[in-house]
């Protein structure tokens, strides 16, 4: 696929779009008045470039409508209507003064614990990358958002939208390892709350929700259609989030609907019990869990792991945010329905 660089966000974008996604600058057609063309362009790029920049230091950000065909099969937002009233977040900036983490964005308490990570050796299934199954202690409770990040949730941060199956519903994908940190920089900073990725371990612990099999229902795939977007069912697309079954813990999208980026560089696992595991301190890959909405069966389980550079994108991967510590009492989620 041939591609081009906006000029003036830096978009990287298909060669045929005349309009970026991310900024909305529209590309102008070719000119046979060469010198002229060159001049006017220059002076537009740069207009264009301070408006863009002022945009994005802003927190009111205006939303560029979507590039016509880029959308699903329908042309558009076309997830399915149906959403939990907690996704229904922004109409505007300038309606509510704040979003409620715990009440438009709702995150599940996961407490503290010991579990076996990886896969033994009696799953068939099993990979040697997630080999040997080892203990690992999580000391300190965390919270984990019930739904993967959503298309409406990212717009409203970031201005745009790079998601190939749009849905404001639908969970965010398409977006890079560095792009999430980007996105939970600024949500952190609107909100005041200090948003992380979770670690493989915690993303692995949450999704088990105190289970021992190879899927948090059991160890036979005949119940996943019940749980997860996947390729037997999934029409070849993400579809909205929270619509499965969740797991005990009230994890929904765990399996399936889109990968999700965690914290940890990938490595090898050691047989050792570890506390708070990290992941590697450097390397060249980042971990991806859950399998999506192209994957297999196997690859839905809890144990299966894979990874991508930080600067890969794919309408695979999305991402799930996670906190420090339990919630704090309720609250009224000031947007209302």
């Amino acid at each position: 696929m041939l591609e081009k660089k906006c000029p003036v966000c830096f978009f990287t974008l298909d060669a045929s779009l005349l309009r970026c996604p991310r900024c909305g600058w529209d590309f102008p057609p070719a000119s046979g008045e060469v010198v002229e063309a060159a001049r006017w362009l220059l002076g537009r790029i740069a207009s264009a470039r301070r408006l863009w920049l002022s945009r994005k230091s802003s927190a009111s950000l205006e939303m560029v409508p979507p590039v016509k065909g880029q959308g699903g099969p329908n042309g558009g937002a076309d997830g399915p209507a149906r959403a939990p009233a907690a996704l229904r977040l922004v109409r505007s900036p300038r309606e509510s003064a704040r979003l409620s983490a715990d009440g438009c964005l709702e995150f599940a308490d996961i407490p503290s614990g010991l579990f076996s990570m990886g896969t033994g050796e009696d799953d068939a299934q099993g990979q040697e990358y997630e080999r040997p199954a080892h203990g690992v202690v999580l000391s300190r409770p965390f919270r984990l958002a019930k739904y993967p990040v959503t298309q409406t949730l990212w717009e409203f941060c970031m201005g745009y939208n790079p998601s190939l199956f749009r849905g404001r519903a639908r969970p965010v994908e398409n977006v890079t390892w560095d792009e999430a940190m980007e996105f939970i920089g600024r949500l952190g900073e609107y909100e005041g709350q200090p948003y992380r990725l979770p670690t493989e371990a915690e993303w692995e612990y949450a999704a088990r929700a105190g289970t021992e099999w190879p899927f948090y229902f059991g160890a036979a795939a005949d119940q996943l259609p019940g749980h997860a977007w996947f390729a037997h069912n999934s029409g070849g697309r993400s579809q909205a989030v929270g619509l499965k079954e969740p797991n005990p813990w009230g994890l929904h999208d765990m399996l399936g609907n889109v990968w999700e980026w965690v914290s940890d560089w990938y490595g090898d696992y050691d047989s050792s019990t570890a506390t708070n595991p990290q992941g590697p301190l450097e390397g060249i890959t980042k971990v991806i869990r859950g399998g999506a909405w192209g994957s297999s069966p196997w690859l839905c389980r809890v144990a299966t792991r894979s990874v991508k550079a930080p600067g890969e994108r794919s309408p695979l991967i999305g991402l799930r945010l996670a906190l420090d510590g339990p919630s704090d009492p309720p609250a009224e989620c000031p947007l209302g329905d």
